[in-house]
C-alpha cells in the first residue's frame, strides 16, 4: 500500500480529527524513518564505491553526467566533479582515440599514452534501468601492473621450462659424449658406441621438436574467423578422419577460423591414438552448448591419465610420451584462447579421456567469454 492510499483510507475511516492526526503522525514518521533508511543505504554505497580502485561513471540517456566515484573524478575530471554535464560534449575536445574508446559498446583493453608514458586500461560498458529511465554506467580499470605482471610471469616461467628441458637433455649428453671419446678407435666398444650415439641424436632431436614446438606458440598467426557451417567443416575433415567415429553435424552456421580449429581437432585425434584408443572408439562430435556457441568435443577409450598428468597437461612441455615435446596441447588452448573460447580435459566415465572446445557465438560479450568456470561459493555446504 503506497502513502497516497494509506491517506485515502485514513480520511475514509476516521471522523474524529483527533485520531486522523494521530493516524497521520504516524504516517509521516514512517516516511521520514524510510527516508533516513534510504539516505543511510546511499551514503553506504557511496562510500564503498568511492573506496574502489576503478573509475565509475553513470551517464543517463542524453549524456549527462548523474554521479563519479572519486577514482573517475581524478582520472577524468582533475579531481572536479562533473556531476550535471554532458560527457558526449566532453569527449568533443580529447584524443581520438581515447574518445572512441570511451564510446565504445563493447568490453576491450586499450592503451592510451601521456608524456611519453603508455597505459593499458580495460573498459566496460552497462547498460540499465534507473527510476524508469535508461542510464549507461562506465568502468574503467587501470591495468597496466596487473598486465606487466602477468607478463614478468609468464616470461619466467618460459624460462624455467627451457631450463628445465636443456637441463633434462644436455647433462645425459654430456655424459655420454664423455664416454664415447673413452672408446673412440676401441673396434670392441663398437656396439655400445653406437647405442650411445643414438641415445645423444634421440636427446637432440627431442630439443629440436621442443624448440620447434615451443617457437610455433610465438609464431601463431591471427586468427581469422568466418562463418562456418558445421556440415561443410566436418565434411571436409572427414577424409583426414577417416578411421574414427564422426557424429552427425549440428544445424547451424558458427563462427571461427576453419583452418586453425582443424589443426586444433586433428591434433586432439593424434593424441587420442597416441593414448591407446583403438580408432573405433574415437569420437568426434560437435553439438550447441547452453551457453551459447558449440562445443567440438574428441573422446576416447585409452588409458586416462592420472591426476598429477590431468593438473599438468596443459603445461607448456609437460609430456607422458617418450618422443613427444609436450606442446601439441599448449598450441590447442592457444588457438581456442585466440578465439575467446576454452579448452576442458576430463575424464570419461568408463575409461579413456574427453577433451572439448568451447566456441563462443561472434557476439558473446567479452565478459562473458572469459567467465571462470569455478564457483567459491560462501552459502552452499
Amino acid at each position: 500500500m503506497n502513502l497516497l492510499e494509506r491517506i485515502d483510507r485514513a480520511l475514509a475511516s476516521y471522523r474524529d480529527r483527533t485520531a486522523l492526526r494521530e493516524e497521520l503522525c504516524r504516517i509521516r514518521e514512517g516516511v521520514l524513518a524510510e527516508e533516513q533508511r534510504a539516505q543511510a543505504q546511499r551514503e553506504l554505497l557511496e562510500t564503498v564505491v568511492n573506496t574502489l580502485p576503478i573509475a565509475v561513471l553513470l551517464i543517463d540517456d542524453l549524456g549527462k553526467i548523474v554521479f563519479t566515484n572519486s577514482e573517475a573524478e581524478g582520472l577524468f575530471f582533475e579531481g572536479r566533479k562533473p556531476e550535471g554535464q554532458n560527457f558526449l560534449q566532453l569527449l568533443g575536445a580529447v584524443h581520438e582515440g581515447l574518445r572512441q574508446a570511451l564510446l565504445s559498446e563493447a568490453d576491450h583493453i586499450f592503451s592510451f599514452g601521456d608524456q611519453g608514458e603508455t597505459e593499458r586500461y580495460h573498459l566496460a560498458r552497462r547498460h540499465f534501468t534507473l527510476g524508469g529511465e535508461p542510464h549507461s554506467m562506465l568502468i574503467v580499470r587501470n591495468i597496466t601492473s596487473e598486465l606487466s605482471r602477468q607478463e614478468n610471469a609468464v616470461l619466467r616461467k618460459a624460462i624455467r621450462v627451457i631450463h628445465h628441458e636443456f637441463a633434462n637433455s644436455l647433462t645425459p649428453v654430456r655424459s655420454l659424449l664423455q664416454g664415447a671419446r673413452a672408446k673412440v678407435g676401441k673396434p670392441e666398444w663398437g656396439a655400445k658406441l653406437e647405442q650411445m650415439l643414438g641415445v645423444i641424436e634421440d636427446r637432440v632431436l627431442h630439443l629440436s621438436a621442443f624448440l620447434t614446438g615451443f617457437a610455433a606458440l610465438g609464431r601463431l598467426p591471427a586468427a581469422r574467423p568466418e562463418e562456418v557451417g558445421w556440415e561443410a567443416f566436418l565434411g571436409r575433415l572427414g577424409p583426414l578422419l577417416a578411421d574414427i567415429d564422426i557424429s552427425p553435424a549440428p544445424p547451424g552456421r558458427a563462427w571461427f577460423d576453419p583452418a586453425q580449429i582443424e589443426q586444433v581437432l586433428i591434433n586432439l585425434v593424434k593424441n587420442a591414438r597416441e593414448a591407446g584408443s583403438a580408432a573405433s572408439d574415437i569420437r568426434l562430435q560437435v553439438l550447441p552448448s547452453p551457453e551459447g556457441g558449440y562445443r567440438a568435443s574428441v573422446l576416447d577409450r585409452g588409458q586416462g591419465m592420472s591426476d598429477d598428468v590431468l593438473e599438468n597437461a596443459l603445461v607448456p612441455s609437460f609430456t607422458t610420451k617418450a618422443t613427444g615435446s609436450g606442446m601439441g596441447l599448449t598450441l590447442c588452448r592457444e588457438i581456442i584462447d585466440a578465439h575467446r573460447g576454452r579448452l576442458r580435459i576430463a575424464r570419461r566415465e568408463g575409461g579413456g579421456i574427453a577433451v572439448s572446445c568451447w566456441l563462443p557465438p561472434r557476439d558473446a560479450p567479452l565478459h562473458q567469454t572469459n567467465l571462470s568456470q569455478s564457483r567459491l561459493s560462501l552459502t552452499r555446504s
